[in-house]
């Protein structure tokens, strides 16, 4: 008889996909399913990049990335949370994973209207919104090497099918 437990990874899409490193995890941590898991996460991976010798600018870069994964997961998504380290030999890749299957849809470039808009006496238009800026933030820091993939959820002991969003750092 198979164990429905062992099939858990594959049932909610979670596989390493072709072509990509093999990678580390590092740890992985729960965050409480409240405001003060954006604190937390912002401490755990200024704490990480510090051991391992990230410089900064970087640092800072990562710890700003990190903080709009983890509001997100808060404001968009359902407990638990965890964020994982994990690092292959070129990259150091945080993830924010949660209970919800459903996946956020990544930024595009901006449309032609704006982009026309843009050049209009050689300033840029700003942006009024007031929310809604995360992910082309995190996409913007990390080069775009930033995504989303189904995940299994393990830090509170059972196993909860879930997604992950993450973002890549190049190690120093």
């Amino acid at each position: 008889m198979q164990n429905f437990a062992d099939d858990l990874p594959a049932a909610c899409g979670a596989a390493r996909r072709a072509g990509e490193p093999w990678a580390v995890e590092l740890d992985t941590w729960s965050l409480p399913a409240r405001a003060a898991a954006v604190g937390r996460a912002r401490e755990l991976l200024r704490a990480a990049l510090a051991a391992l010798g990230f410089d900064a600018e970087t640092t800072g870069d990562g710890v700003l990335m990190v903080s709009e994964l983890a509001t997100n997961a808060l404001r968009h998504a359902r407990p638990p949370y965890e964020m994982r380290l994990r690092r292959d030999d070129r990259a150091l890749t945080c993830e924010i994973a949660d209970a919800s299957p459903v996946l956020p849809a990544l930024p595009r470039r901006a449309g032609p209207a704006h982009q026309a808009l843009d050049g209009i006496a050689g300033t840029a238009l700003p942006d009024l919104r007031e929310a809604g800026r995360g992910l082309e933030i995190v996409k913007h820091l990390s080069g775009g090497r930033c995504g989303t993939w189904p995940t299994v959820l393990r830090a509170t002991g059972a196993a909860v099918c879930g997604k992950s969003v993450w973002f890549s750092l190049d190690l120093p």
